[in-house]
């Protein structure tokens, strides 16, 4: 197996990430083992000036700066944004929503689903259930509300969420 630190050059120091290189390039995502690790350090902070992202993945800041703009026009980068805590803006609860459309009201459910704000989140799932949003609310009154906009176009089933044991994160790369 080769090591990232076992390829750079004499004069570079030593790097405090080290990770093995498996293959250089995936043939199913395209992308090597540099690659996964400027992701990886764009995840954990995405206002890392490139010159530091270039000393922690072993390159120069031209070769990161190509690389990040590839990864940008291909689709894999989406965007850059801050995370932000709901609670301290005043949404103590988040919600869960299960939903499922009476029949001919699919379009109608999708419609107030997005024109609802403080649903932030929304996938079309498999199983009995159409559709999981999931939604910032200051109190049960502002979730009844919430819940009472998607009701009139089919069932809906809704939890509270208690803590997120598991943050969202990056997929293994």
């Amino acid at each position: 197996m080769i090591w990232r630190s076992d390829i750079l050059s004499i004069n570079s120091k030593p790097q405090k990430k080290v990770f093995p290189i498996n293959h250089l390039r995936s043939e199913e995502t395209g992308l090597d083992a540099i690659d996964a690790a400027i992701l990886r350090e764009l995840c954990a902070d995405a206002r890392i000036p490139r010159a530091e992202l270039s000393r922690r993945v072993g390159l120069s800041a031209p070769s990161v700066a190509d690389r990040v703009r590839r990864l940008e026009d291909v689709g894999i980068i989406k965007g850059y944004g801050a995370r932000i805590d709901p609670a301290r803006l005043g949404y103590g609860l988040t919600i869960l929503i299960r939903a499922r459309p009476l029949p001919g009201e699919m379009n109608n459910m999708i419609e107030a689903i997005r024109d609802t704000p403080q649903i932030i989140a929304c996938d079309r799932v498999s199983g009995e259930d159409c559709f999981v949003a999931r939604a910032h609310v200051r109190d049960v009154a502002e979730m009844e509300a919430v819940i009472d906009r998607i009701v009139p176009f089919g069932a809906t089933n809704s939890s509270i969420v208690q803590s997120s044991p598991v943050e969202e994160r990056l997929v293994e790369l």
